[in-house]
């Protein structure tokens, strides 16, 4: 199988045949759960059982090598665009109106109203719009495919269809954007995703609730019109709302689906999310677990929302690259949106972060494009990828040039960083430690190629942190800003998980009047730790912290461990020398706005 580990390929085909007889590339996407507590994917038993309901369950599924150049690809761009792109509120959920069939329907008190947005249609003419302007873009950022928004679940159609007047034909731009965007793609190279939402919360079919009704007379006819109109479409990328696949009719869906544009590959959401139907996972806005023997695909923004909600800025560089390698290495791929203004501009900041990122990928292209992730897990201090005898350590942490992790079962040949400076890399006593001068240490990713004695792809997934010790821990604070923004929820009382791999989904805020803020966690007993992770805001926040200082109190006395000039999203810190103590802090020196911090995770190293 292509990049994948084979020993859990052969898992995989021993699962799926104990259900029914498959193809091998229909046994390729279910899996068993495994005990090594490697790779999260657990098909729950609905799905198993849902499958033996249908007469091809092959249809369900991508062929053998269909997904090759997707996994290879790495990185994609993500473009939401439309009428709601000129109200500045968030695209289909900022419509203050019905929501059939969702849960929130009969509840929304805020956004535009219904009226306005409906209406806006009537008045997006967008001069600026120049698809081939955006596919260029999307092609200097260094990504290999776009998923574009063909439709909401507002129900507007950015694509010429004859099955509603709620079309960008019927508007002063007039003209059929999904058309140019894809001939663009063709022209400059790149792979199409046609994003397309299931729910329609403007079609008055779907409003009855008759399910079947939709699929049959509006459904299935726009999805044959977007998969025969507009040339060689790559993926079909959908957002049923967790919905079950039998809402959507999915056999006969996806059957008429691929063939029409054979060798076509379809996202998860046809079916509810934690099922894993479709060719591939998608955590949005946060960065899947590692995860080898399933493909997945983080969907994030560069900055503000799905689609233009205002001038928001783009996240930082060394984040945006962080948020890429992360992906990467946890054997994942990322769409990156952005979102044009109603008039059709990129935003400056969003597009010069865009082109850096591809200068970056210019230059290490090697170490995303066509990788597997591994062999070593990520952690705070970074991530790893694979290539042939290759191992690229992506080292996105503080660090003073010296790192420490588990020994690989191969022997290192050579090793190299690939911008400048040199490496020295030695093997003993269980474990792999990497020193290099300080000056060769970069601020956005520092990244060490080791060359081994064997195929890296042959090496079982290999941990590199546990679980946080700060699990259980007992957290205090200078002040607390309020209830909701409480100490008491900085820290993460057990392993229940909100969404992939985040156990904390609250923050902790100080007083405004607080002039000396900080907050503490105490862990049951003195432990070692190595490795620390914070995050402050969501991924990819700038940060409002301008200097703190981590202290660990040892003997009864504060230990500065480090001090910084900012925090953000995604902080990682690896320690010159392990710390031991039962009680650790972050001090707050100096700031900008408001204080808001999610999480502080000590790690002991494997």
């Amino acid at each position: 199988m292509h990049r994948s580990f084979q020993n859990h390929q052969k898992v995989k085909r021993a699962f799926i045949a104990s259900l029914f007889i498959v193809s091998a590339a229909t046994a390729a996407h279910v899996s068993t759960p495994h005990t090594d507590g490697i790779e999260p994917y657990y098909p729950p038993d609905a799905f198993a059982n849902y499958l033996k309901t249908v007469p091809d369950p092959d249809v369900l599924f991508a062929g053998e090598g269909d997904m090759d150049w997707w996994t290879d690809a790495r990185f994609a761009s993500f473009i939401c665009w439309g009428p709601s792109s000129m109200l500045e509120c968030s695209l289909g959920w900022g419509r203050k109106g019905p929501r059939p069939g969702h849960p929130s329907d009969g509840t929304v008190t805020r956004g535009v109203p219904q009226e306005i947005y409906d209406d806006q249609y009537k008045h997006f003419a967008a001069p600026d719009f120049d698809a081939d302007e955006w596919v260029k873009l999307v092609r200097d950022s260094g990504a290999k495919y776009l998923v574009w928004l063909t439709k909401h679940h507002d129900g507007f159609c950015m694509f010429d269809t004859k099955l509603t007047d709620y079309n960008i034909m019927n508007t002063p731009f007039g003209r059929d954007a999904t058309k140019e965007i894809v001939d663009a793609c063709h022209k400059y190279g790149i792979k199409v995703a046609l994003y397309y939402s299931q729910p329609d919360w403007y079609n008055p079919i779907y409003a009855t609730g008759d399910k079947g009704k939709y699929c049959e007379e509006y459904l299935f006819p726009q999805i044959r019109e977007l998969l025969t109109n507009y040339g060689k479409i790559d993926v079909m990328w959908f957002d049923g709302l967790g919905l079950h696949p039998d809402t959507w009719k999915a056999p006969a869906l996806l059957k008429m689906i691929r063939s029409l544009q054979p060798g076509i590959i379809v996202n998860h959401r046809f079916g509810p999310r934690d099922w894993h139907v479709g060719d591939f996972d998608g955590p949005e806005r946060s960065i899947g677990r590692f995860q080898s023997n399933r493909p997945w695909e983080t969907c994030s923004v560069i900055g503000g929302g799905w689609a233009w909600m205002g001038d928001a800025p783009a996240m930082p560089l060394p984040q945006a690259i962080s948020l890429l390698v992360r992906c990467a290495g946890g054997d994942g791929n990322l769409a990156l949106g952005f979102g044009p203004n109603g008039d059709g501009l990129v935003l400056p900041d969003h597009k010069k972060r865009l082109l850096e990122m591809g200068e970056w990928l210019k230059q290490y292209g090697e170490t995303i494009y066509g990788t597997q992730g591994g062999p070593y897990m990520p952690g705070p201090w970074g991530a790893a990828t694979c290539k042939g005898d290759t191992v690229y350590l992506h080292v996105l942490a503080n660090w003073s040039g010296t790192l420490t992790l588990p020994s690989l079962p191969a022997k290192v040949l050579e090793a190299n960083v690939l911008a400048n400076g040199n490496v020295k890399v030695v093997q003993n006593r269980g474990q792999l430690r990497i020193e290099l001068q300080p000056d060769a240490v970069s601020e956005i990713d520092t990244v060490i190629a080791l060359k081994l004695d064997r195929p890296a792809s042959e090496i079982a997934p290999i941990k590199t942190v546990d679980l946080p010790l700060t699990i259980g821990a007992t957290a205090t604070a200078s002040s607390e800003r309020s209830e909701n923004h409480s100490a008491r929820s900085f820290v993460a009382s057990d392993l229940k998980e909100f969404s992939e791999g985040i156990m904390v989904k609250s923050a902790w805020s100080p007083a405004r009047d607080d002039k000396a803020p900080w907050i503490q966690v105490t862990l049951a007993k003195p432990e070692s730790v190595d490795q620390i992770q914070i995050r402050e805001g969501k991924f990819g926040s700038p940060s409002r912290v301008e200097q703190f200082v981590i202290e660990a109190k040892v003997s009864k006395d504060w230990k500065t461990i480090h001090e910084g000039t900012s925090l953000g999203g995604d902080f990682g810190l690896v320690l010159p020398e392990p710390v031991t103590s039962d009680t650790f802090r972050i001090r707050f020196v100096r700031w900008k706005g408001a204080i808001n911090v999610n999480s502080l995770e000590l790690f002991k190293g494997e």
